[in-house]
């Protein structure tokens, strides 16, 4: 058994909780992991502005919460006790009045740090005595006075973070503010999310109670709307108006379609005040025990990777299959490519290998493919990690080596002209499946030619006491920095590109910066998925 399966596992624990609980006295509100109860809501107190270390201490304008601790907003500085932007506030016009700025005289305004007559660059516009762009101004977002709070910024004039991760474990999501890596509250929306996407102001969750679960993208409210998806939905894409679900156990994919429009003259963070109403209007199946598992877009096509069924019949997996989408509505299988079996593989001594594909992506009008190379009777790296890389005009397929640091790839995707990829390694269990170790998990990076030019191990500081066994999952890229989750933890680590290399930005080994706690963690904590939100 290896890090991979860990869902599994976690499905059935949240199964066997659920029968558990079913018998339990109403108490009133009961919390999940890591949320307290601040009157009859469930708060977050590590990261909640409004309840910041203790319910009811709110932090102040311009601040978020930390680590249960106020502190200034990204952007903004400390003048006098108070966070501003000393880019746009009048009292602090280019710094701090007294050190340096300048209080802006009546009539005037604060603009790019100096104080003017009249807002003139493009793009602002006034807001009280303050210009500012109404598309990326945390403190007036879409609207003058619409401040974002908590960690989310402001893109586009709505409000909303940068990453999310899902937790598998806790039902939980939570956003991330890329860059200075501020974590928002995490909150409860559904009982094992698997994965996440934004469509318009609205975040779309994929649970595994077969359910898409709408949430607020400004503060994670669960929208009454929803929709039923196939068993075991994996992954999908957002192509406005349609939804493309895959549902591994069903062996399907779904197309929903967006029937509603936005409500007319709604400001930009609420669009969909009550979520977005889809109708079932496709549903592809590619044959018994095929397993698709994860998908990429290139140009008109979804190529989609089989990932077999290891517990029943994994010889149908191990393909990639190619989906017209020429009729948006009906999409259909083109092409099946078969990826390298047997000694391409490499298998170690005593092994046998399938490809068993996992993650995909598009690069540089290529697909690449994360290959596990898992041995089918012990569900174990059963040899060396690779890439597949399919040729799309002639669908010919090359092998690329990971090295010896690299087991079970699972996740790939492009960091500008380069590649980047997790693999999840070799998990080691005792007799009682407590997990006692992880082998050659962590990032490997390769260049524009895909030769493999730096490694990166996730794992805990040479002797440390305490420190819950890494192993890197799904990752996120925002420009240079990778988001990694952690699925054994519920941490999320960031590695950054520089050059050639693979600096560590928090993480457990390298730096004195700890990884983020993402998901709350009483052993086993999944994070099923990190997402940067566009």
């Amino acid at each position: 058994m290896n890090a991979g399966h860990r869902p599994l596992l976690a499905t059935l624990g949240v199964l066997l909780s659920c029968l558990l609980l079913t018998g339990c006295p109403d108490s009133g509100v009961v919390c999940g992991e890591g949320l307290s109860r601040c009157g009859d809501t469930c708060v977050d107190l590590t990261s909640a502005s409004a309840n910041c270390g203790a319910c009811g201490v709110a932090c102040g304008e311009g601040q978020l919460c930390s680590e249960g601790a106020c502190t200034c907003q990204a952007g903004t500085t400390a003048c006098g006790g108070a966070c501003v932007d000393t880019q746009s506030s009048p009292q602090h016009c280019g710094g701090c009045a007294g050190a340096g700025g300048t209080v802006c005289g009546a009539g005037q305004v604060c603009e790019q740090g100096a104080c003017k007559v009249s807002c003139s660059a493009e793009g602002f516009q006034r807001c009280g005595d303050s210009c500012v762009n109404l598309d990326t101004d945390a403190s007036h977002c879409g609207t003058c006075g619409n401040s974002c709070g908590d960690a989310r910024s402001c893109r586009g004039g709505v409000c909303t973070y940068d990453v999310v991760a899902t937790c598998f474990n806790s039902g939980q999501v939570v956003g991330i503010q890329s860059g200075t890596d501020f974590k928002g509250p995490s909150v409860q929306v559904a009982s094992s999310p698997q994965s996440a996407a934004r469509l318009s102001d609205v975040l779309l969750v994929l649970d595994a109670s077969n359910k898409l679960v709408q949430t607020r993208l400004g503060d994670y409210g669960v929208l009454p709307s929803r929709n039923d998806t196939g068993r075991a939905p994996n992954q999908f894409i957002v192509r406005d108006p349609l939804i493309y679900i895959l549902n591994s156990t069903d062996n399907t994919i779904q197309v929903l379609r967006r029937e509603e429009a936005a409500v007319p003259g709604a400001p930009p963070g609420a669009r969909f005040p009550d979520g977005i109403t889809f109708s079932d209007v496709g549903n592809v199946p590619f044959g018994a025990n095929t397993n698709p598992f994860g998908m990429a877009l290139l140009r008109e096509e979804l190529w989609i990777t089989l990932y077999g069924n290891l517990m029943g019949d994994p010889t149908v997996g191990g393909r990639v299959l190619r989906v017209s989408l020429a009729n948006p509505l009906r999409p259909r299988v083109v092409d099946t490519i078969d990826l390298p079996t047997g000694a391409a593989l490499k298998p170690f001594p005593n092994n046998t290998t399938l490809p068993t594909p996992a993650g995909i992506t598009a690069h540089r009008g290529m697909l690449y493919v994360a290959l596990n190379n898992l041995n089918p009777a012990t569900y174990s790296p059963g040899g060396p990690g690779f890439l597949a890389r399919i040729n799309p005009a002639n669908n010919a397929v090359s092998l690329i080596e990971l090295g010896a640091d690299c087991l079970n790839p699972g996740s790939v995707a492009s960091v500008g002209e380069q590649l980047l990829v997790s693999c999840s390694g070799k998990a080691n269990y005792d007799a009682n499946y407590n997990l006692l170790s992880v082998e050659h998990t962590g990032m490997v990076l390769l260049d524009a030619q895909d030769q493999v030019v730096a490694t990166a191990p996730v794992a805990c500081a040479p002797g440390a006491i305490g420190c819950a066994i890494p192993a890197a999952g799904r990752f996120a890229v925002v420009g240079q920095r990778a988001y990694v989750g952690d699925t054994n933890g519920g941490r999320i680590f960031v590695h950054e590109v520089v050059g050639n290399t693979l600096v560590e930005r928090r993480g457990l080994k390298d730096t004195s910066q700890p990884p983020i706690a993402a998901c709350p963690a009483s052993g086993f904590s999944l994070v099923s998925d990190v997402v940067a939100l566009p």
